[in-house]
């Protein structure tokens, strides 16, 4: 039985992955204490063999660097100091590396973040690929595309506008679409993020994967969904605007070199933006 740490657990993707490790028969324990604090790492990595990284904030603020790179800087610094290598670190990264860049995204590509976010997990991956080619271990760094579906928190900015959209769609309000609507993501279902996962750990011995949805979908698109899904009252409002650096007119990562160790996505939007609607009648 393999012994994972996993960083970030109570949050939303953390949340869905930890149970099906531990149904997959892993002996699964949970990260205490603070990703920034060196000493909470040393406690933390005694007998792991696997490490899963998720946590990670986005406020466009310094907190991004505390969190998502000291972070990993720090797991590596624990590392050091003591000794205990686990075999395997897998971290979790963003589509928001490319956001300088012309989509759709490659792996092979130099990412050009824009955001200080996406920065943040830029830099990341840079310490985690110096120090774990320093210290042999393997790395596997999974570049996730917007994530939907059951176990977002309320107050997250991880899902782009869907969250205030659905609170919007249940009270029959206004839904604001900025540009034209007609910008496409490739939206990845939390259900993927977890099988993702499991390939990660038990098929792949280290190397930079986008982990996407496979599929366009227009944000008009999504604004129709969460309208009919929900009260069937709201009103859809393009509001205009143009492109930025931020909110490019295309989001789409190539997915293939994931796929060629037998990962597909499978979990359609409908299923995931479900997922979410059915948690928020829940939580009410």
């Amino acid at each position: 039985m393999k012994k994972v740490l996993i960083i970030g657990a109570t949050g939303f993707i953390g949340s869905n992955i930890t149970p099906k490790l531990k149904s997959s028969g892993f002996e699964v324990t949970l990260f205490k204490g603070d990703v920034r604090n060196i000493s909470d790492w040393e406690n933390n990595i005694k007998g792991q063999e696997i490490i899963l990284h998720l946590a990670g904030v986005k406020t466009e603020t310094d907190l991004d660097y505390q969190i998502n790179t000291d972070g990993i800087e720090n797991l590596f610094k624990a590392i050091e100091i003591t000794g205990r290598l686990p075999s395997k670190i897998v971290f979790f990264s963003s589509q928001a590396v490319y956001l300088g860049c012309k989509a759709p995204f490659k792996e092979t590509m130099e990412p050009k973040p824009t955001t200080v976010y996406g920065k943040s997990k830029f830099k990341a991956e840079q310490i985690a690929q110096q120090k774990s080619a320093k210290l042999q271990i393997q790395l596997v760094i999974l570049r996730l595309s917007t994530v939907l579906g059951e176990g977002i928190r309320r107050n997250t900015t991880m899902s782009g506008p869907l969250n205030n959209w659905v609170k919007l769609g249940f009270k029959g309000k206004k839904i604001k679409v900025f540009q034209d609507g007609n910008q496409t993501r490739d939206y990845l279902g939390i259900k993927d993020v977890v099988s993702a996962s499991l390939i990660s750990i038990n098929k792949i011995k280290s190397g930079i994967f986008n982990v996407g949805g496979g599929q366009k979908y227009r944000l008009i698109d999504l604004a129709e969904l969460v309208k009919t899904t929900t009260s069937n009252k709201a009103v859809i409002e393009i509001v205009g605007g143009g492109a930025t650096s931020s909110d490019p007119r295309e989001l789409i990562s190539d997915i293939s070199r994931l796929e060629k160790f037998g990962w597909k996505p499978k979990q359609s939007l409908k299923s995931a933006v479900l997922g979410l609607i059915n948690l928020y009648h829940t939580q009410k």
